[in-house]
């Protein structure tokens, strides 16, 4: 399975995900232009794209979902609430291309993708595994969530790769210029991860067999690449373990895509 991350933060996310004859994006929050010139960057033509996996309306995570609908054949798969909500309104979906999904698995080509609730301000957010059927090694995508429940740590939980959110410093967020209102929405319940709860999380990850994190959704204004990955580094360091040999930790970027990641096959035996 290959994943590469097209864009993470407040102006666009999208995830590009692939096996065999498979392609599929996790949201797609970038202008059409955008992501066709960013999977152009990693080989990829945007009319390859099979379905599109939403995990919530805002602006960020489905920029190009009307466009998209209009113009090319892929399947949306949209959480059942949200699909019946205002926010996909005015949205021209061809016939069949509108699968609305609950909490059960669903089937997109080779992949089998198991939506979670996570818990942010939107129409019932989710984030996604993803497998290929009849294999065991799974992806994790959770980048927008305000805390992290016991069935976001149960559902990524044996994930071999997840990309997690670490969206804010706190030193850097309540030190800086945002009114208060939008920094107690941030470090909400239904807000974002700080560094440190997402750190939280990937300790658990860690020991539950997840070796690679790709830390996302990093804000420009409370946060640094620098500061999310070291706060990672420092403690897994500081534990004995080796960087890039026990751990890796990587990054996902808002202006360009990130690292080529190749998951390897475990089958499951049956």
């Amino acid at each position: 399975m290959r994943i590469v991350n097209l864009a993470s933060g407040s102006k666009g996310n999208s995830t590009f995900v692939h096996y065999g004859d498979t392609r599929i994006l996790i949201d797609a929050g970038l202008t059409e232009k955008k992501l066709q010139e960013t999977l152009a960057e990693i080989g990829e033509n945007i009319s390859d794209i099979q379905g599109v996996c939403i995990t919530h309306e805002h602006i960020d995570h489905i920029r190009a979902v009307k466009t998209l609908a209009k113009k090319y054949d892929m399947v949306f798969y949209v959480r059942k609430e949200l699909a019946e909500s205002s926010a996909f309104s005015d949205v021209e979906f061809k016939e069949g291309k509108l699968f609305k999904f609950e909490n059960d698995v669903f089937s997109v080509g080779e992949f089998e993708v198991k939506p979670f609730e996570v818990s942010h301000d939107a129409v019932k957010p989710v984030g996604f595994t993803v497998r290929v059927f009849g294999n065991n090694s799974k992806a994790g995508f959770v980048t927008d969530l305000g805390v992290v429940s016991e069935t976001v740590k149960r559902e990524l939980l044996g994930a071999k790769i997840v990309f997690i959110e670490s969206n804010y410093d706190e030193k850097m967020l309540f030190g800086g210029k945002y009114p208060k209102i939008i920094k107690n929405r941030i470090d909400g319940t239904q807000g974002h991860l700080s560094n440190e709860q997402s750190l939280e999380l990937a300790k658990f990850l860690f020991d539950g067999g997840t070796k690679c994190f790709v830390l996302s959704h990093i804000s420009e204004n409370n946060n640094t690449p620098e500061l999310a990955y070291l706060n990672y580094a420092n403690y897994f360091e500081s534990q004995g373990f080796v960087l890039d040999k026990d751990i890796f930790i990587r990054l996902s970027f808002q202006n360009r895509h990130g690292n080529n990641f190749k998951v390897k096959e475990e089958n499951d035996g049956e």
